[in-house]
């Protein structure tokens, strides 16, 4: 096959990145995070031009407003009208990343960590869906090794990610309360292993899109 994604979500400190990575050396291919999206989104989206504050108002049968203050009225009348044409912020970030991801997918192969990649690829048939968890035992002590931090600390760290990427999937993902719908392969790395887990995938693309 010429071109084939594997998008791979993950639980917090269950090592996806770790995992993503050996894969990327075994089967040759790129992976993609965050940081290589967002470099994407900034790469293709223009300039927007702000609203300027000093707006001419002439020629808008407006007579009347001649003051200061009138001006400023229009003014506001005027951004009020604009903020409420614009849609939901976050909306237009998330179809920003999903023209960001789509682009570099367009280019080969490769392996997109996060980002509900799962949910943009979902009815791709070229596409291979992993989803990557442990226990939480293991991920505190995952957790803890990483930041070189406490155990109280760690804790607190997994909580707040683990509510925030729930509430992330919950606005953009289709199937957010089913954790394995959508999914080809849900892998226990703490059981596994990063090495292990690597291997599995690797062979689950050759077996499903050809000689990788």
């Amino acid at each position: 096959m010429d071109r084939y994604v594997i998008t791979i979500s993950r639980r917090f400190a269950s090592n996806g990145h770790a995992i993503a990575g050996r894969v990327s050396e075994i089967l040759g291919i790129p992976v993609y995070d965050r940081s290589s999206v967002e470099a994407r989104v900034a790469m293709l989206q223009p300039e927007t031009e702000e609203v300027s504050d000093d707006l001419d108002l002439q020629g808008t049968g407006e007579s009347a407003v001649k003051s200061d203050a009138g001006r400023g009225l229009l003014r506001g009348l005027f951004r009020r009208e604009v903020r409420e044409d614009i849609p939901d912020e976050a909306q237009m970030e998330f179809d920003r990343q999903c023209d960001a991801i789509r682009s570099l997918a367009a280019e080969g192969s490769c392996i997109i960590i996060g980002r509900c990649a799962d949910e943009i690829f979902l009815k791709d048939p070229a596409a291979l869906h992993v989803f990557i968890f442990a226990t939480d035992e293991v991920r505190l002590k995952n957790s803890m090794e990483m930041l070189h931090t406490g155990e109280e600390e760690a804790l607190a760290l997994i909580q707040n990610e683990d509510r925030s990427r729930e509430k992330y999937r919950k606005r953009f993902a289709g199937n957010a309360e089913d954790e394995l719908a959508g999914r080809h392969l849900l892998l226990d790395s703490g059981k596994l292993g990063v090495e292990e887990c690597a291997k599995i995938i690797a062979e689950a693309a050759g077996y499903l899109f050809g000689d990788t």
